[in-house]
């Protein structure tokens, strides 16, 4: 998913990718090293959730994924965005 950064219901500042890293599970203990690594190679860490074994974040658009493939890292994917309707819209 690539959009611009979001505050306050408005999108300002250049286009990113939103990823989810998955920590292999070599890597568990040591969650947030690997956040540290992603952070050099320029991901906007937003979420380390260390039970899980997994990094949310935002990349610059235009930088590959490929980018965040480094020691400890099982995958990386593009966030998916799933928009729901209101509890009160008709069934569609």
């Amino acid at each position: 998913m690539r959009t611009a950064a979001v505050r306050g219901g408005r999108r300002y500042g250049p286009p990113v990718t939103a990823v989810i890293v998955t920590v292999d599970d070599a890597h568990l203990t040591g969650v947030g090293a690997v956040a540290d690594t992603l952070r050099e190679r320029g991901l906007q860490v937003e979420q380390v959730l260390d039970g899980l074994g997994l990094i949310t974040g935002q990349l610059p658009a235009g930088q590959p994924l490929t980018a965040l493939r480094v020691a400890g890292v099982a995958a990386v994917e593009e966030a998916r965005s799933v928009r729901l309707p209101p509890p009160d819209a008709p069934v569609q």
